[in-house]
């Protein structure tokens, strides 16, 4: 498990930044664009970014009581990901009722 600790996905906090960029990069190539296509793979991406995200805020709750790993810190990393439902909710909000 220290493997897991130490792992720069784990220290830097990549899942859930490299799912807000994924995100904002298809927003901004759809925007600019208006490719149906990318509309449909940005739903598909919606739903495997939140699983991912899901998966990874639970992993971070388990390694924390497991590893006793500081509650502060865990909270911090959780905050990162939770920030990404309400910009996922604007993302939508601006693609269905500003672009289209």
């Amino acid at each position: 498990m220290q493997n897991f600790i130490n792992n720069p996905f784990y220290i830097k906090n990549h899942i859930p930044i490299i799912s807000f960029f994924l995100g904002t990069f298809l927003l901004i190539v759809f925007a600019l664009t208006r490719v149906d296509t990318l509309l449909y793979y940005g739903l598909m991406y919606i739903f495997a970014a939140i699983i991912v995200n899901i998966i990874y805020s639970i992993y971070l709750i388990i390694i924390t009581y497991q590893k006793k790993i500081s509650f502060e810190e865990t909270v911090s990393r959780l905050g990162i990901t939770m920030v990404n439902i309400p910009i996922t909710f604007l993302y939508i909000y601006i693609v269905f009722n500003v672009i289209l």
